[in-house]
């Protein structure tokens, strides 16, 4: 498991997959992921996949890297999880300051005070996988990936 998160963690741009009556939408988006696994993004609740979200949470998602260099080094994830906007100024804080490792220049722009005030409606989104598929060709060799289960203690 740790592997995985450490994947997470140093990654930068995710797919997120969700659905609702009149079918599937899926949506990039730039996240940064805590030590726990959670994932955070901004997102305006305006957007497509963030209203799809807010109807149904639950949402699958993958993050892909490979070595241009040698088609045999890749790893991913994909992922099973649920999703909703921040619950409280902790949240908030914990998903700006992730952005802020990845995203050094968004520092004069994304403050809490933007977060809660901006005209596009924008949010933090905190995504608790459940469940995660490890693919790593240099860790499983011919086996290729591991399987991980997850629990956020939420409901």
């Amino acid at each position: 498991m740790k592997n995985a998160l450490n994947f997470l963690i140093k990654q930068k741009l995710m797919a997120i997959a969700c659905a609702d009556g009149q079918g599937p939408w899926i949506a990039n988006v730039y996240y940064g992921a805590g030590d726990d696994g959670r994932m955070y993004f901004i997102s305006s609740k305006k957007n497509r996949h963030s209203r799809m979200i807010l109807k149904d949470p639950h949402i699958a998602f993958s993050i892909a890297w490979f070595d241009p260099a040698n088609h045999k080094n890749r790893k991913a994830i994909q992922g099973l999880g649920t999703c909703r906007p921040a619950k409280n100024l902790a949240e908030i804080t914990a998903g700006i300051k992730l952005m802020y490792n990845k995203f050094p220049d968004l520092r004069a722009i994304l403050t809490v005070k933007w977060i809660k005030t901006n005209a596009w409606g924008s949010k933090v989104w905190v995504l608790m996988p459940t469940y995660l598929k490890y693919w790593d060709d240099e860790l499983y060799g011919e086996d290729e990936s591991k399987e991980f289960f997850m629990s956020h203690g939420e409901k």
